[in-house]
């Protein structure tokens, strides 16, 4: 039986996929939303969530006492969701960059350094890919630079500690939150996707996907026939097939 509910429209202001992975992955609700034109896939949609405040829940039984199912649902809801905006207010104290030192304190693999010394190859490494994939106007060349620079400062705030799933779409909100241009943050929010939209978030995808191979494969980690416990294959895939939907054309030997 559906039983649908509702939560404080306050709620709303928070960033709309926290309030999806909180309804779909904690609680296995169905968030419900008005209908809106379709966005270009080129550009960031920076209008207000279009989510309402109302969800629906699944009930395994009849309607008998289902008011009382309803309250509940709401009230374990809006628990959530008021954790969730404790972690947001939190972290909005700061600006997105001013968590990227904090990033020596999270490891990405003891051969390999911390994700600060990741995220510091990665700057170099995007300079060198934004030029093999013909980045020319300095302001795009500016804007792939501060992208790198911020793509893997979440990973240190609360919300993403408490839901990892959001890494990255939580980067691409706070960076928009922190005042930083819109293509620096949806290139950000992309950069995690199998084939990103953006030429921006190509290059920062890229330069992530191949540090991972290229580090992982000089320490001694590469993947078995069996065994691929850092996804290696995955990241090969993440860097075969954004290229393939670009069609651009790419050296490595170069």
């Amino acid at each position: 039986t559906a039983v649908m509910g509702g939560f404080n429209e306050e709620f709303l202001a928070l960033p709309r996929d926290v309030l999806i992975s909180v309804m779909k992955k904690h609680q296995r609700y169905f968030p419900v939303e008005s209908q809106k034109s379709k966005v270009a896939d080129s550009t960031f949609d920076l209008r207000p969530s279009t989510l309402l405040p109302h969800f629906i829940a699944i009930r395994n039984g009849d309607d008998i006492g289902i008011d009382i199912v309803r309250e509940g649902n709401e009230h374990v809801l809006g628990a959530r969701f008021a954790d969730a905006n404790f972690f947001v207010r939190e972290d909005l104290k700061l600006k997105l960059e001013e968590f990227r030192p904090k990033l020596s304190g999270l490891m990405f693999h003891t051969k390999l350094g911390s994700m600060l010394d990741k995220s510091d190859r990665m700057l170099k490494l995007g300079a060198e890919l934004g030029a093999m994939l013909g980045f020319k106007e300095l302001l795009e060349i500016k804007h792939l630079a501060r992208a790198v620079y911020l793509s893997k400062a979440d990973l240190v705030t609360q919300m993403v500690t408490e839901m990892t799933s959001l890494q990255g779409i939580i980067g691409g909100e706070y960076a928009l939150r922190s005042g930083e241009p819109a293509e620096v943050a949806q290139a950000i929010s992309e950069q995690y996707q199998t084939a990103p939209k953006t030429k921006i978030g190509l290059a920062l995808a890229l330069s992530d996907r191949l540090d991972s191979l290229v580090g992982m494969f000089a320490a001694g980690l590469a993947p078995t026939g069996a065994k691929d416990p850092f996804g290696l294959r995955r990241a090969a895939i993440g860097i075969v097939q954004p290229l393939i939907e670009h069609d651009v054309n790419f050296d490595l030997a170069t």
